[in-house]
């Protein structure tokens, strides 16, 4: 059965099929099936960008589908040994369906206060419903360059007792990659690919999966 990650918001624009992709490449890389789930199916940017990066022939392959429920995209589940649902904005509903039935959930959020303050209102709510704490993990996105601003992001993080699994910065060779196809980790600057490789790592770790992906 295949391992699952929820990539979840109830905001649009925080990057969630960003982060979707990336986990996707990455474990696709050390040979794993992986199927991501695009549960967006007005907007489908996951599946939008596979075209992109199918018709740039790029290695590996990621398969993408669209989905209008969680119980559609599990189907599926005996083919892959991976699922990532890239969640709809807006789906309360979905949102919860998607976190109960992951084995991670991720919440990528902006480093402001608008943005952070529903976010883990998001995680309070998903963990009043059942999912464990220990499930839940964000992601700092479109982080600019202000040191203040990412470290206050993390304590109010630290402070609702959630992990963080790091943060991606707003850059230009991470948008010209994903205009190309290509995930956070594709890009043509080392440095930037080692800072987004380190989410998928504590992303590897939280789920016990070490050993299985190398």
């Amino acid at each position: 059965m295949a391992t699952k990650i929820g990539v979840v918001s109830q905001k649009g624009g925080v990057g969630k099929s960003t982060v979707s992709r990336l986990f996707a490449v990455e474990f696709a890389k050390n040979d794993w099936s992986v199927l991501i789930a695009d549960m967006d199916t007005v907007q489908a940017t996951s599946s939008r960008w596979n075209d992109r990066r199918l018709s740039n022939k790029l290695q590996p392959v990621i398969d993408v589908a669209t989905f209008n429920s969680v119980d559609r995209a599990l189907k599926n589940q005996e083919n892959y040994d991976l699922i990532i649902f890239d969640g709809s904005p807006h789906a309360t509903v979905m949102t919860m369906a998607i976190a109960k039935t992951c084995d991670l959930v991720v919440i990528p959020t902006g480093v402001t206060v608008d943005d952070l303050q529903p976010s883990v209102i998001l995680a309070n709510e998903l963990k009043k419903q059942g999912v464990s704490k220990d499930k839940i993990a964000f992601v700092l996105n479109r982080v600019a360059s202000s040191e203040v601003e990412l470290q206050e992001a993390y304590e109010l993080i630290e402070g609702s007792l959630y992990g963080c699994l790091g943060d991606i910065a707003e850059k230009p060779g991470y948008h010209r990659a994903l205009d190309a196809g290509m995930s956070l980790t594709e890009t043509s600057y080392p440095s930037l690919n080692e800072k987004a490789d380190v989410v998928v790592a504590r992303a590897i770790e939280k789920l016990g999966l070490v050993e299985e992906v190398t």
